[in-house]
């Protein structure tokens, strides 16, 4: 991986995502360095692995397969994912990513989320 700073701008990365070793992993591999506008993720998941259905409010995300082949399932709706496949999921969607017996790696990118806060939940949550 190269970075470089220009100052108080952000670092200028440029990595080798196939360099990236996988082997035993499940979850994200390798993560941007934090300090622009962007996160991305490049994330794993073995044979069957699974990131179970989950709501995102707050980014949309672009999601592109680097190997293997898996499923998408947004809110209800399997779509195919193999190596050159992109997706574009919008925020307030429910979403799961399953593996098939290859596995899969994609590289997920978002806009930087807001940090988290510490807030009053409304009445009746939990």
């Amino acid at each position: 991986m190269t970075a470089q700073s220009y100052g108080d701008l952000p670092t200028l990365v440029v990595v080798d995502l196939g360099a990236t070793d996988t082997r035993g992993h499940d979850g994200a591999v390798w993560s941007l360095p934090h300090g622009g506008d962007l996160d991305a993720n490049l994330v794993h998941l073995g044979a069957g692995g699974v990131i179970g259905a989950h709501v995102n409010n707050e980014v949309d995300v672009a999601m592109s397969v680097m190997s293997g082949s898996g499923t998408l399932v947004v809110d209800g709706v399997h779509h195919d994912l193999s190596v050159d496949v992109f997706a574009s999921i919008p925020k307030g969607v429910q979403r799961e990513v399953r593996a098939r017996s290859r596995g899969i790696t994609y590289l997920s990118i978002h806009r930087r989320r807001s940090p988290l806060a510490i807030g009053v939940r409304p009445a009746g949550s939990s």
